[in-house]
């Protein structure tokens, strides 16, 4: 009778036969930090995306000096005192005056700029603003809104000042285009007629707000197709500078 020494148990690896495989260290990554910018680097962005339309950016800093030297409220003071209330009275998230804000306050980047000669006739404007802040700020400030609120909203009247006294302006609320993270589209009126378009986005750390009065000089339809190009190319130049 022979004798067998006695074998060791395989272990579970030696039974399967799996290859010892090297230990990778796993990958994480980490979302893209965004910055806010500053008036100069606002002023120069601008002018890259809106010169090749007919824009013209203007002087920050004197337009900062300029509005401060105006008999203006105070910063602080809520949209409704600036541009006159709205009805419903939660509706002024919508059509609320950046500048003035923007202007008197240092922290948040800021820029202006026009582009003149638009529309079919060459005879058209758009205004266009931008600031920068931190993400979570620039959101509160002028994109502070649900989507039932919008809703809601979808046709609502502000009083303005008039050279006549106040007058009443109805402003139609649409959603925006595929641009950023938030937009929309903003149609107004007096008495049945159409006056004016504007387009607001809000892309990470960039606040952009263009408008245009509309009639013979530019269409609705030209006015906004150009914002929404000019809104695109604005963010993805902001895109490729971080």
């Amino acid at each position: 009778m022979s004798h067998l020494a006695p074998q060791r148990p395989a272990t579970p690896a030696a039974r399967l036969h799996l290859p010892v495989l090297p230990l990778r260290r796993r990958l994480t990554l980490l979302p893209r930090r965004r910055r806010s910018f500053r008036d100069q680097e606002l002023m120069a962005i601008s002018s890259k995306v809106l010169e090749p339309h007919g824009g013209r950016v203007g002087d920050t800093a004197m337009a900062r000096k300029s509005y401060a030297l105006m008999t203006q409220p105070p910063a602080s003071a809520s949209p409704s005192s600036i541009l006159g209330p709205t009805e419903p009275a939660e509706c002024n998230v919508f059509h609320r005056s950046w500048q003035h804000e923007a202007q008197l306050d240092p922290s948040m980047g800021f820029a202006v700029a026009e582009i003149f000669d638009v529309g079919a006739h060459g005879t058209g404007m758009i205004l266009f603003d931008v600031r920068s802040a931190p993400r979570e700020r620039l959101a509160k400030a002028d994109f502070d809104y649900s989507q039932e609120l919008m809703v809601r909203c979808a046709t609502f009247d502000q009083t303005v000042s008039g050279a006549t006294g106040p007058q009443k302006m109805t402003i139609q609320l649409l959603p925006g285009p595929d641009i950023g993270e938030k937009a929309y589209v903003t149609k107004e009126s007096f008495g049945g007629n159409a006056t004016g378009v504007g387009l607001r986005v809000l892309a990470g750390t960039v606040s952009l707000d263009m408008g245009a009065n509309t009639g013979m000089a530019i269409s609705a339809e030209e006015a906004l197709n150009l914002m929404s190009q000019v809104a695109k190319e604005f963010v993805d130049e902001v895109e490729n500078s971080l």
